[in-house]
């Protein structure tokens, strides 16, 4: 038997103790003439649920504790309990089953309604089935409007969908509701937007997205560099140097190694106007992890030969184990040296969140973890193998 079984009978077991020690209490022993006390209802399925999950029929087990919630209200909290715990197990259609049968009994309470729909917002939402989260939600806000819980949730589920407009204005409630500045996150959320209307060739609806967000925030990564793709396509390349330098003053030097994977995209313009831009940068600032991007980008989008050249320009020098197995990734060698560092680069990651620590292969702006925006930055370069590995 299982330890969440055990969980629950020990739960049932309680239950119907403290059920009959207050059936016992309830007895009037003045009266001499009582030789039947009144049966309480709930005790007898209550015990047939603690013999059915004995027996390992769950199914059976949870029809009888069910009757018992139905019968008398004081013991929904029991169940609702219990509900959780099937949820955490991953029993969601269990978890659900519980908490739509409590919530259709007779006479229930407004205050049992919001704790019924949240968590059936919580296990629709933990099974996947992410509409009905939603409308379950949406029902416990229209008891409680101010609900952080269910307002976060929504607000994942949103951002999950990429319901950009949706998530903003659950972000703003929440400003008002926590009483708390969330630039930032809207900042990147009107980015997205912006990437969106850039996908359907919406140019000017994208230019004023963009504005709003580094509005809301200077130091909004992902606005900046779509803003200089944006110029970039309308070949304005003056404006887009000018971005570019705003982009490496405002924004942290950990997003910097993002520039040259947009900056290659525009032949003309990285020749003309970025490359040379990027090299007097780099001469006063050596960032070796914009210099190392660099070189990675340009054997992707331009060729092995040129990335070359910009390697001996650059002069790359005190590198970390990581940064060396990077660029012996892009090599033609075909020893196992050259093979193993391909196989590594194909399946390390790369960036990681400074909030909670996940790591992935790609850059992503939202956190698949802890949802915060703007928190992946690149891993640190390890000096020993030792060391590296212990990144991975």
């Amino acid at each position: 038997m299982n330890s969440f079984l055990l969980v629950v009978i020990a739960v049932a077991v309680l239950v119907a103790a403290a059920l009959l020690w207050k059936k016992r209490e309830d007895i009037d022993f003045s009266d001499a003439g009582l030789e039947h006390e009144p049966e309480d209802t709930r005790v007898t399925p209550l015990l047939r649920g603690i013999n059915y999950l004995l027996s390992d029929k769950p199914d059976q087990a949870l029809q009888e504790m069910v009757q018992v919630a139905k019968i008398r209200s004081e013991s929904a909290e029991v169940y609702m309990a219990l509900g959780e715990m099937f949820r955490t197990q991953g029993e969601y259609g269990r978890a659900v089953r519980i908490h739509q049968n409590l919530l259709a009994r007779p006479e229930v309470s407004l205050e049992f309604q919001f704790q019924a729909y949240v968590s059936l917002g919580r296990d629709f939402q933990a099974g996947g089935l992410l509409d009905r989260a939603l409308k379950h939600y949406a029902k416990a806000l229209a008891i409680q409007p101010d609900h952080i819980e269910s307002l976060n949730a929504c607000l994942r589920i949103r951002e999950q969908s990429n319901e950009w407009d949706e998530a903003e204005w659950l972000v703003s409630r929440l400003e008002q509701v926590e009483n708390q500045s969330a630039h930032e996150h809207r900042a990147y959320l009107k980015a997205e937007m912006a990437k969106d209307a850039l996908e359907k060739q919406d140019v000017t609806l994208a230019e004023a997205l963009l504005d709003e967000a580094l509005k809301l925030s200077a130091a909004c990564s992902h606005a900046h560099l779509l803003r200089i793709e944006l110029f970039i396509m309308e070949e304005n390349f003056a404006r887009a140097v000018e971005q570019t330098k705003h982009f490496l003053t405002d924004v942290k030097e950990e997003h910097h190694v993002l520039l040259p994977k947009i900056l290659l995209q525009h032949v003309k313009f990285y020749e003309q106007y970025a490359k040379p831009f990027l090299l007097t940068y780099w001469q006063n600032n050596k960032n070796i992890e914009l210099g190392v991007a660099w070189v990675e980008e340009t054997a992707k989008l331009v060729g092995l030969p040129q990335a070359e050249d910009l390697q001996k320009t650059l002069d790359l020098k005190n590198l970390s184990l990581r940064h060396e197995l990077r660029l012996m990734a892009l090599q033609d060698g075909s020893d196992n040296l050259h093979k193993q560092a391909k196989e590594w680069r194909i399946l390390s990651k790369m960036f990681a969140c400074k909030q909670c620590g996940v790591q992935v292969h790609d850059m992503r702006w939202h956190c698949p973890k802890c949802h915060h925006w703007g928190t992946m930055e690149p891993l640190k370069g390890a000096h020993t193998f030792g060391e590296e590995q212990h990144a991975q």
